[in-house]
């Protein structure tokens, strides 16, 4: 089967590949479209030491079931899913109390050993699927994956609507947040980044105020568009400098989100933070009860993209990556048809 493969650092090339096989409890899903996550530009780049030259990478997915293994109940071959690419155990303490992400097995398509999205088929686990909801593009549904994200450290950092928010970063995930914020009604709504077309469709839907970072400094304009700083901070980069920044734009007993995973490491004004109770939440992925969530809201149309979508065939991969990667402009999501 033909497969897009990260071959080095800014480079991924159509190859031919092995067909994956169902194996017990698995369906075999024939790909049709596959979006561009933050993350595969992170191994594309050759920045994630998970992602090794040889990988399919992708995971934001959309397709059709080719075949089911015997032992899978209730999907037939022909019809159409959306895919949750988290696989976890189903027996550990954490999966047990419906916290899935958490699991210690937890298995990502993309990631380490495991092949991606980018390719004709791939094998996964029955319980990583849900129906394609009637009516929806294709485009549409994919973003269903990365809202999920969103949708989760919404539920665990969020139980009181804020009067205030500073999101760090206009790329997919900084804009499902505050296209998620204006749904939740979030008051002041701040966007930051350096990249003016992105923070144009910010303000487009909906954003109060957009910081072009490094034109202006962050943190001063976020405190002064928020009466002394915002009372959610959600950093969507993670890098130090961003983390830096959404301290000084939270406010004094405020909340901070921490979402990017770009540094392993980084420094924090930790008595400054605890002086002003500044608490701190770390997220990573989502739950299946996330995830369909996720899909109601995408399947409802609350949430549209498509105008800042560009689509492509497979066999375009490595200029998609190229773009996306260096030089995006307002497009925030790329998508691979297959």
């Amino acid at each position: 089967m033909r497969a897009l493969v990260y071959t080095g650092p800014g480079r991924v090339e159509m190859q031919d590949v092995a067909r994956p096989t169902a194996g017990t409890g698995d369906v075999l899903l024939a790909i049709e479209v596959a979006a561009v996550c933050g993350s595969d530009i992170h191994g594309f780049l050759g920045h994630s030491e998970r992602r090794k030259p040889g990988l399919v990478l992708g995971h934001e997915a959309v397709g059709t079931i080719e075949e089911v293994h015997p032992s899978v109940a209730g999907w037939k071959a022909g019809q159409r899913v959306v895919v949750n690419p988290l696989i976890t155990c189903g027996a550990c303490a954490a999966c047990l109390a419906g916290r899935q992400n958490l699991c210690a097995q937890w298995k990502v398509l993309g990631l380490d050993r495991t092949q991606g999205t980018y390719a004709d088929f791939v094998a996964l686990p029955a319980s990583c699927l849900y129906a394609f909801p009637e009516g929806l593009s294709e485009q549409e549904a994919v973003l269903t994956e990365p809202l999920a994200n969103v949708v989760h450290y919404f539920r665990i950092s969020m139980t009181e609507v804020p009067d205030s928010m500073a999101v760090l970063g206009a790329g997919p995930i900084g804009i499902l947040t505050l296209v998620l914020a204006k749904r939740r009604g979030i008051g002041r709504l701040v966007v930051v980044d350096t990249n003016e077309e992105r923070l144009d469709v910010a303000r487009r839907l909906g954003a109060d105020a957009v910081v072009v970072s490094g034109r202006e400094d962050p943190v001063e304009a976020v405190r002064r568009g928020t009466d002394g700083g915002a009372e959610v901070v959600v950093e969507t980069a993670g890098i130090t400098a961003t983390r830096r920044q959404a301290v000084g734009c939270c406010r004094r007993g405020g909340r901070l989100v921490f979402v990017g995973l770009g540094d392993n490491e980084s420094s924090l004004p930790w008595i400054e933070m605890i002086r002003d109770e500044k608490t701190v939440f770390t997220t990573f992925a989502y739950t299946p009860r996330d995830f369909a969530a996720a899909l109601r809201i995408v399947a409802s149309r609350q949430i549209d993209l498509r105008p800042w979508t560009e689509t492509r065939p497979l066999a375009d991969g490595q200029a998609g990556f190229e773009k996306i990667a260096y030089a995006p402009g307002s497009t925030l999501k790329m998508v691979f048809e297959v």
